[in-house]
């Protein structure tokens, strides 16, 4: 009997985790060589463009979708690539971040701004260039792989862009709003938000929602993180954490593939296309083993991540589930406990409506809530 029962929560436990599962990855293709150290993408006009980082030319490269070649090479005739770790866009212009900085101490940060028209017509454009500097950063020593100046993700959101660090040291990613203006800017830090691994890319769907893509530090496994329900403007509410909710996406490639970029390529409204790149990655230790450079589809699952109500009250709303650090109500509760599934209480909130669970484990739950006078609960996952 008792082997019964173990079988039947193995099979429970799998269930759970399935309906878990948000994020499908499929291979489209390896990367020419030429692009092996790929580090941004966006999709525009249907078109695919790339970019390497550290030391290689200054050049953009449209992707064919189908097979994965080059269809053209778009020279910047003015820039450098120091590091170029990133790529955006609005409605008029592409922008290229030469945001790397892996030991902490550049001065020399940037982001060069190109005409879409400009693109479109030649194979050789000039530039726009938009110097800044991090307002409180204060020192410049040089700690490589061993700072919080690092940065390889921003988006533009109205006429500012919004920088995403690489945080090495704590492992949490400092959201800086700069304008995106010619001259030379000062980016703030506007918001902060446990990541527990390093951003590596970000792009932003439509005004509500954005995407960012990283890999833990620990073991190189990659990630996602969902920002949805936005809501900042510019330029005195830029808190995009505070102010959205988030969630973590984790198991949908295994180690070795360290993505670098992401863009968004289309909503049925349930579910999202998502392209992510990683550039090439040789592994030494025991044996030589080189993983490609390569351009994956994910599919997010935006039904796991939604709003979910409780039976027997239309008004009182939960969301994420499944969660990652934050539990969020939209009306306050009188109280909140949370149970594992030995029915231990592992957590207890009195008159709030935001729990946080950063230090809760993975694995299902059952939450316990006491609002109007009724307790009601349901099962949650992390």
């Amino acid at each position: 009997m008792m082997k019964l029962h173990f079988l039947f929560y193995i099979c429970f436990l799998s269930i759970i985790q399935l309906k878990a599962q948000s994020v499908v990855a499929s291979d489209k293709f390896n990367l020419p060589a030429i692009i092996k150290e790929t580090s941004g993408l966006i999709n525009y006009g249907n078109k695919l463009i790339t970019h390497n980082d550290s030391g290689n030319a200054p050049e953009l490269y449209e992707i064919n979708t189908l097979n994965g070649s080059i269809n053209r090479t778009v020279t910047i005739t003015n820039a450098t690539n120091v590091d170029w770790e990133d790529i955006g866009q609005d409605d008029t212009y592409i922008y290229i971040g030469d945001i790397g900085n892996n030991n902490g101490n550049r001065l020399d940060l940037k982001f060069y701004r190109i005409l879409k028209t400009d693109f479109d017509s030649s194979t050789n454009v000039t530039a726009d260039i938009i110097n800044y500097s991090y307002a409180n950063q204060t020192d410049f020593t040089s700690n490589p792989n061993n700072n919080d100046w690092d940065a390889e993700g921003f988006v533009i959101y109205g006429n500012h862009i919004l920088i995403f660090s690489k945080n090495w040291v704590n492992n949490e990613v400092d959201v800086y709003a700069l304008p995106n203006s010619i001259g030379t800017q000062s980016a703030i830090k506007v918001s902060n938000y446990n990541a527990q691994g390093l951003i590596t890319g970000a792009d932003i769907v439509g005004s509500n929602k954005i995407y960012l893509c990283g890999y833990s530090q620990d073991n190189g496994t990659p990630f996602l993180i969902e920002i949805y329900n936005l809501n900042v403007s510019t330029p005195s509410n830029l808190d995009v954490f505070a102010n959205s909710d988030a969630v973590k996406l984790n198991n949908f490639l295994p180690f070795g593939n360290q993505v670098e970029g992401i863009c968004f390529i289309e909503t049925d409204g349930a579910t999202d296309t998502l392209y992510i790149s990683n550039e090439e990655l040789s592994i030494t230790t025991p044996i030589l083993f080189t993983f490609p450079s390569k351009l994956r589809a994910l599919t997010v699952d935006n039904s796991t991540l939604s709003t979910s109500g409780f039976e027997g009250d239309d008004n009182l709303k939960l969301y994420p589930n499944p969660f990652q650090n934050i539990i969020k109500l939209n009306n306050k509760a009188d109280k909140i406990k949370i149970f594992d599934s030995l029915g231990n209480c592992v957590l207890e909130k009195d008159f709030t409506n935001t729990v946080n669970t950063s230090q809760l484990a993975s694995g299902f739950y059952v939450i316990s809530i006491k609002y109007k006078n009724s307790i009601i609960k349901k099962k949650i996952l992390k």
